[in-house]
């Protein structure tokens, strides 16, 4: 170990060299994977060294990592120095990943053991960190009835509420936090006349009404929650102002906003069914049809251009 101490650059650019002259696709895998293990150690070195130098570590294990995120040990080194520098949800993060490898690259169990108990503590100092800055904003101006609802929703004060507060279900009527039970049983009951949303890590953002079902992408998504939810039409100065600018943060023509109705009405088979163009002055708005309601099946902790 001690030759990595003096010579890392060295070995650094010769596996780089081997890595861009090769030609053969398996070959080049086997030799990235040798400059991965390579970074790996570099980082154990320098972190676990009779002279450790940490920022020297964190650099070789980010550079395996940005070759392989999902390195365990990469992460798992990487973790306890973000530990050891307070940066504490940087740790978690990684502590996470070192524990989510794949099999034949997992941690070993005395590893394991340790990164739960970090995130244990990881968990605990971003908490009482959190709750050191609500009691300072008890004092500011915020809006007491969202905070309230929330507060009494989805605000823990023992584990075996966990998941409790993990889902809610959004009508025109309704607002409400699920447990996980109901929240899936309703998503089977697809009513006549209303349009489904949900938001899942594993399906994304899909669009379900009368049988079909379509896949969106984030953005046209929340228009189109948007325009469902809305009490009046929108126009399309108002999907810019409210959703573009103050919801996603960007700037977009209305040519842009044009284009992305035309979008959306192509790729939602249904959307004439349950959307109506109006006249307001001169300009076109959107809105949800008469007879026509709408289910938003998300988590807890996801928010909407209209909250």
């Amino acid at each position: 170990m001690e030759e990595y101490r003096f010579f890392p650059h060295q070995e650094e650019r010769r596996l780089l060299a081997k890595w861009k002259e090769e030609k053969d696709r398996k070959r080049r895998e086997e030799i990235e994977n040798e400059l991965i293990h390579l970074y790996v150690r570099f980082g154990e070195h320098f972190k676990m060294s009779n002279a450790p130098d940490p920022q020297l570590a964190k650099k070789y294990l980010q550079k395996a990592l940005k070759r392989k995120p999902s390195h365990p040990v990469a992460n798992y080194r990487l973790a306890h120095i973000y530990y050891n520098e307070g940066r504490y949800a940087e740790a978690a993060y990684h502590f996470h990943q070192a524990l989510s490898g794949e099999r034949g690259e997992s941690l070993n169990d005395t590893q394991a053991m340790l990164s739960h108990m970090f995130l244990v503590n990881c968990g605990i100092f971003l908490a009482s960190n959190a709750l050191k800055q609500m009691e300072k904003m008890e004092a500011r101006p915020y809006d007491e009835e969202t905070v309230e609802r929330y507060r009494q929703a989805i605000f823990l004060y023992r584990i075996e509420d966990f998941h409790r507060a993990l889902y809610r279900i959004i009508t025109p009527n309704s607002d409400e936090i699920v447990t996980e039970e109901i929240y899936f049983s309703e998503q089977e009951l697809l009513l006549p006349h209303e349009v489904m949303l949900c938001i899942s890590e594993q399906d994304g953002f899909t669009v379900r009404f009368a049988g079909e079902c379509v896949r969106l992408e984030y953005q046209p998504f929340y228009v189109f929650a948007a325009i469902l939810h809305s009490e009046w039409p929108l126009t399309g100065e108002d999907i810019r102002e409210t959703l573009f600018q103050s919801f996603f943060g960007r700037n977009v023509t209305d040519a842009a906003i044009r284009k992305m109705f035309e979008r959306l009405r192509a790729r939602i088979p249904f959307w004439d069914d349950v959307i109506e163009t109006t006249r307001i002055g001169n300009k076109a708005a959107r809105s949800r049809k008469q007879g026509v309601s709408y289910r938003i099946f998300c988590r807890a902790s996801d928010m909407f251009p209209w909250e």
